[in-house]
């Protein structure tokens, strides 16, 4: 069942009013308050959207095995961060301000649940890094200690849309820090009409590579870059010091990564550092853009969701062919098997005659794979020789065809033996 935000909002009123105390908050602390209520207000209307729009048959398609298990995560995430919202905007009110309502366009972001379920990932990940770099800058600890509160659960919501895209749950053993300003040049493309935040975005940065992979030279589009001379690149992953440096002409994904990565253009080879404080804005040209870089999956994200990039990954289908096709594949493989080896007599002799049928058991026979290696067929017992005549015993039961290309239901079809000739073999459907 899919709750409302108003639902929930309603319930969780006894608690709002202790979720965040009455301050007397500094201009820092409604800042950063009010930013957050605009992020939360953002989230909220993108799930709001997605989950009126896209149906259970929608989630299927795009590979979910149930529909189920992503429309309810969703619907949770969604009902959080309206409660966010909501709390956001109670302690603004409390702060004797009024909050700031903004207005969204997610046409772009919902075309269809990939997108969506992309577009959710990266809105998941510039919430956690809104909230670590917005701590510095707040300025009463019992503030912080309720904006850390809302921070984890962002987390946790990141961690449960890796597993729905089909990736490493938790890629890094630490996150990214951004600052108001690099966090809006991301989410900024959502924001339709005024919403006077009164923080300047950095220049905003895409990255037109379609899943990226180590290796792959970035390309970049941005405001006031026409070339790459001059111009460099920083790769910044969870955990490092500092940001990988190369020529923007050289922006190659590099080996061992991992999950995302925060890219930015700057005009210098001097590595942009991992934490907000002692990052330099001055050289930064652009940025930052996020790619995700999914190089290790998981079996957890692969139960969830068949993404077509896994390694290794197989599917086995079953198909119904009539008794003809059957007995098609099944000669084509008793030849494929005669031409493969010859029979000898005791003595080693080639030429020996061959028995008028051969058991499956023996050898490379027909129970297995079709000559195309697209086809197995499973449950025969003996097959005729090719260019045999003579009728040879099919034992009751079923012989089925397993293929990779589609599934039907299957279903069963008693045939008697003694109405077909030998050129029909009294295959069971399935």
């Amino acid at each position: 069942m899919r709750y409302s935000s108003t639902l929930i909002a309603a319930v969780a009123a006894p608690l709002l009013a202790s979720a965040l105390p009455v301050r007397r908050a500094s201009a820092n602390d409604l800042l950063v308050f009010q930013f957050a209520n605009v992020l939360e207000q953002l989230e909220t209307t993108f799930y709001t959207q997605g989950i009126a729009k896209f149906q259970d048959s929608d989630f299927s398609n795009a590979g979910f095995s149930s529909s189920l298990i992503a429309s309810q995560t969703l619907s949770t995430i969604q009902n959080d961060e309206a409660t966010h919202t909501t709390v956001l905007q109670s302690g603004i009110q409390s702060f004797g301000a009024q909050p700031l309502t903004c207005n969204f366009n997610f046409d772009s972001a919902l075309t269809d649940v990939p997108t969506m379920a992309a577009t959710a990932r990266t809105v998941e990940l510039v919430g956690v890094s809104a909230y670590l770099g917005a701590a510095t800058l707040l300025d009463d600890p019992v503030l912080l200690d309720s904006a850390a509160s809302i921070l984890t659960v962002e987390a946790r919501h990141q961690t449960l849309l890796n597993v729905l895209s089909g990736a490493s749950s938790i890629p890094a053993a630490f996150d990214i820090a951004l600052t108001p300003q690099e966090v809006l040049s991301i989410a900024g493309g959502f924001i339709s009409g005024d919403c006077a935040t009164g923080i300047t975005p950095t220049n905003t940065l895409t990255i037109t590579n379609s899943n990226p992979q180590p290796g792959d030279l970035l390309q970049v589009q941005a405001a006031n870059i026409s070339g790459t001379d001059n111009l460099f690149c920083n790769m910044m992953v969870g955990g490092a010091p500092f940001a990988i440096n190369l020529p923007l002409a050289q922006c190659n994904v590099p080996p061992g990564i991992n999950g995302p990565v925060m890219v930015w253009v700057t005009s210098d080879d001097n590595p942009l550092v991992n934490n907000v404080i002692d990052r330099d804005t001055t050289k930064q040209v652009a940025g930052p853009a996020i790619i995700f870089v999914d190089t290790q999956s998981e079996l957890l994200g692969q139960m969830v969701r068949n993404t077509g990039t896994s390694s290794g990954a197989t599917s086995t289908e079953t198909t119904t062919i009539t008794p003809e096709q059957a007995s098609s594949i099944i000669a084509g493989a008793a030849t494929q098997t005669a031409s493969s080896s010859q029979s000898t007599d005791a003595s080693g002799a080639n030429g020996a005659a061959a028995p008028s049928s051969t058991p499956v058991s023996s050898g490379p026979t027909p129970d297995g794979p079709s000559p195309d290696g697209h086809t197995t067929v499973n449950g025969l017992t003996q097959v005729p020789r090719p260019g045999n005549d003579t009728a040879s015993a099919v034992p009751s039961g079923s012989a089925s065809a397993t293929d990779s290309s589609s599934a039907t239901d299957s279903s069963s079809q008693t045939t008697d033996s003694s109405q077909h000739d030998t050129k029909e073999f009294p295959l069971h459907e399935y």
